[in-house]
């Protein structure tokens, strides 16, 4: 099944299409895009951010209505660090990687650069030579929107089964933004409140922000901001088109609305609209069309197994290292300090099924 998920303005996954073929190849994956464009992006442009597969690679670099500037390819950084560590097996460069590509400041990311480089120069050598706007947060040019996976379509199941509660949603919200944007805009405000301005030229726009030191000695950080051009030095303002505790520390400054800084896409108004359309229950099986085909069982493939819980067959591979400085958590309340066996927070499921 060859799909195309997107984000809603909530920030919930957003199935858009589908489509089934009989495997993944450069032809099934042309004829898929060639019709999604023509019946569903048609004039619109677009981010594609998917694995490196070649028939995607194939088709976004071949064909005409997909390449730049009508649509633009993106690398799932995930993909990108578990081909990376297929190579080079090391924790601290498996961090680095995904620090590198997920960071939205320059500074930051020559700094990690420097950091792979000089644990193994063949290392950053790999990373150069897939493209770095393909992978990288700071030289992306802000097309796919702060997006580093493709998560939402490998959680396409789950999704499907709340999208009329969705619809509910949408429809009963009563703030500018949607309940995600809503709570992230208003996290933004209270750190806004600490944030120092010094102001260069208030006709131009042009200021420069000190962020509140925190008691971790995390924060004083120095950025630059050209207000009416949207260009901070921190880059989330143009990257995800929503303004972060900097720009809303200047709105206030200067007695403007915060709001009118959020995107379209991020407003409630897009949010119903997204899910205005009806959502269909399916018929009982007796009024379907007949296929006239079956699926073939294989008893050959049946294993009968024992009494217990299976036993896990999953074979690790590079991306269960872990990095030296992460701790173990508890896989039943997910606290350090402790494992399942001596844990002594009761699951909260158990004690009702207890109680009832």
């Amino acid at each position: 099944m060859l799909i195309v998920v997107s984000k809603d303005a909530n920030n919930r996954i957003l199935p858009v299409s589908y489509a089934i073929v009989d495997e993944e190849t450069i032809a099934s994956w042309c004829w898929f895009f060639e019709q999604f464009k023509y019946y569903v992006a048609q004039d619109r442009q677009l981010c594609v951010i998917s694995d490196r597969h070649h028939g995607i690679i194939h088709a976004m670099s071949n064909l005409e209505e997909w390449k730049e500037p009508i649509a633009y390819h993106r690398f799932c950084l995930r993909h990108v660090r578990s081909n990376f560590m297929t190579k080079f097996k090391n924790v601290t460069l498996k961090h680095y990687c995904w620090a590198i590509g997920s960071t939205t400041q320059r500074r930051k990311f020559n700094r990690f650069r420097r950091q792979i480089k000089a644990l193994d120069p063949m290392a950053w050598q790999h990373l150069r030579d897939i493209g770095i706007r393909r992978w990288s947060l700071a030289y992306d040019g802000n097309h796919r929107w702060g997006c580093l996976t493709t998560n939402t379509s490998e959680s396409l199941n789950n999704v499907l089964r709340g999208a009329r509660l969705y619809k509910h949603v949408a429809h009963h919200c009563n703030t500018t933004l949607p309940p995600h944007h809503w709570s992230k805009f208003m996290e933004a405000e209270r750190h806004a409140q600490g944030h120092h301005i010094d102001e260069f030229n208030y006709a131009d726009g042009v200021y420069k922000i000190v962020t509140t030191r925190q008691l971790n000695g995390k924060g004083g950080h120095v950025h630059m901001v050209l207000y009416y051009e949207k260009d901070y030095t921190c880059g989330k303002w143009q990257m995800h088109r929503f303004p972060c505790s900097h720009a809303i520390a200047i709105c206030r400054h200067r007695g403007d609305n915060a709001i009118d800084l959020v995107d379209e896409v991020h407003t409630t108004k897009t949010y119903m609209a997204q899910y205005s359309g009806k959502f269909f229950r399916i018929r009982h099986k007796d009024y379907w069309a007949n296929p006239s085909w079956e699926i073939q069982e294989d008893y050959s493939r049946l294993v009968n197994h024992g009494r217990g819980r299976r036993r896990e067959s999953r074979i690790q591979n590079e991306m269960d290292l872990r990095h030296p400085n992460e701790p173990r958590r508890c896989g039943r309340c997910h606290q350090t300090g402790h494992n399942r066996r001596n844990c002594q927070n009761t699951h909260p499921r158990v004690d009702n099924e207890v109680n009832s």
